[in-house]
C-alpha cells in the first residue's frame, strides 16, 4: 500500500493544500473545526510527515530539550512533565539531556542539538553553561532558563524566588532555637543554590548572629556517593551542628540516612531542611521539612516561553517558594 501523501490529507479534509500545511508547520492559526478534520484524515490515512524533509529545507525539528545537570533528581522529573504536557499539547516532542554539570558534556549536547535544529531548549540556569547557551542561541534555537542566568542574559526564564525560599528555611530553624546551624550545598554552579544559600545568610543575619559563623559543606558532585560523602563531613564538624539547611531534597535525603546509620535522632539531635518538595519527601523514614517549589508549574510555563508567538519575553514574575514542615524539624 503506498505511503499517503500530505495531497491525501487535504483531499479527504476537503481543505487546501497550504491549509494542511499551516497544520503541520504550525505557521499559522486554524480553525478548531478545520483542524479537527485534518486530524480526522490523518488518522484515517495514517499519514506520516517526514519531518527529515522539512528540516533539510530549512525548518526547524518540533522538538524541545530539556538540558540538565543532575538528571538523578526527581525535582526534574516533575518539571519534565510539565513541559512534555505543553510539548503534547503543541505537536512537539521533549528530549532530556543530563549534562552531570560537565562541561564535555555540555560541549557534545550544544553540537548534536544545533544540527538537529531543535525548535527550544529548556535549561537549568547556571554559572557553567553559558557557552552551550549562546552556542545554541546563535545557532537559531529558542533558549528558556529555568532560573535566572547571569546578570544581563538574554534569554527568558522561569523563576522561583530561591533567596526567599532560603530564607524561611533557615528562619523555620531559628525559630526552633537553633544557632549551631549549616548549609549543606551541591556544586554551587546553578544560581538556585547560591541565592539559597544567600537567603540563610540573610535570615541569620537578621536574627542578629554573626553570619562568619554559619558552617557549609559542599557536595563534590551530583551523585549519591558525593552527597553521602558531603552528609558524613557535616556531621563529622565538631561540635557537630544541630539543625542544617540542604540545598535540594535529594541532599537531604543522603544527610538523613546518614545521620540515622550514626544513630541520630531527628529532630531531637539533628533537624534537617530540605528544598523542593519532591515526592520522596513525604514520604522518608524521617518525613522531611521542606521548601516548596511547583514543579510542574515551572515546566509548563517554561514550555510557554518557549513555544510564544512573542518570544522573547521578558523574564517571567518568579513563582513563590512556601516552607512544608514536616517531622525532620
Amino acid at each position: 500500500m503506498a505511503q499517503s501523501t500530505i495531497r491525501d490529507v487535504a483531499r479527504v479534509a476537503n481543505v487546501s493544500l497550504g491549509t494542511v500545511s499551516n497544520y503541520l508547520n504550525g505557521n499559522k492559526r486554524i480553525s478548531d473545526a478545520t483542524r479537527q478534520r485534518i486530524d480526522a484524515a490523518i488518522d484515517e490515512l495514517q499519514f506520516v510527515r517526514n519531518a527529515a524533509v522539512r528540516v533539510m529545507q530549512g525548518g526547524r525539528s518540533h522538538v524541545i530539550a530539556f538540558i540538565v545537570p543532575d538528571g538523578g533528581n526527581p525535582f526534574f522529573l516533575e518539571v519534565a512533565r510539565g513541559i512534555e504536557d505543553f510539548a503534547i499539547e503543541n505537536g512537539r516532542v521533549v528530549v532530556s539531556c543530563n549534562t552531570e554539570g560537565e562541561l564535555e558534556r555540555e560541549k557534545h549536547y550544544a553540537k548534536a542539538l544545533s544540527e538537529m535544529r531543535v525548535e527550544a531548549v529548556i535549561a537549568v540556569a547556571s554559572a557553567t553553561n553559558e557557552h552551550l547557551l549562546s552556542t545554541l542561541q546563535q545557532s537559531g534555537v529558542r533558549v528558556v532558563t529555568l532560573g535566572r542566568q547571569l546578570p544581563g542574559s538574554p534569554y527568558p526564564a522561569v523563576d522561583v524566588d530561591d533567596l526567599r525560599g532560603g530564607f524561611i528555611a533557615m528562619g523555620h530553624l531559628l525559630e526552633r532555637g537553633h544557632r549551631r546551624v549549616a548549609f549543606l550545598g551541591a556544586p554551587e554552579a546553578e544560581s538556585q543554590i547560591r541565592a539559597r544559600y544567600a537567603g540563610c545568610v540573610a535570615a541569620y543575619t537578621d536574627a542578629g548572629l554573626d553570619a562568619s559563623q554559619l558552617l557549609r559543606v559542599d557536595a563534590d558532585l551530583n551523585s549519591p556517593t558525593a552527597r553521602s560523602a558531603a552528609s558524613r563531613a557535616i556531621l563529622a564538624l565538631d561540635p557537630r551542628p544541630t539543625a542544617i539547611v540542604c540545598a535540594n531534597d535529594v541532599i537531604a535525603l543522603a544527610l538523613e540516612a546518614e545521620a540515622i546509620r550514626a544513630g541520630l535522632r531527628i529532630p531531637a539531635d539533628l533537624a534537617i531542611v530540605g528544598y523542593d518538595d519532591i515526592e520522596g519527601a513525604a514520604i522518608a523514614p524521617i518525613p522531611l521539612t521542606t521548601v516548596h517549589q511547583p514543579r510542574y508549574d515551572l515546566g509548563h510555563q517554561a514550555a510557554e516561553l518557549a513555544l510564544s508567538p512573542n518570544y522573547p519575553v521578558a523574564t517571567v514574575q518568579p513563582f513563590s517558594p512556601r516552607l512544608v514542615v514536616r517531622e525532620s524539624t
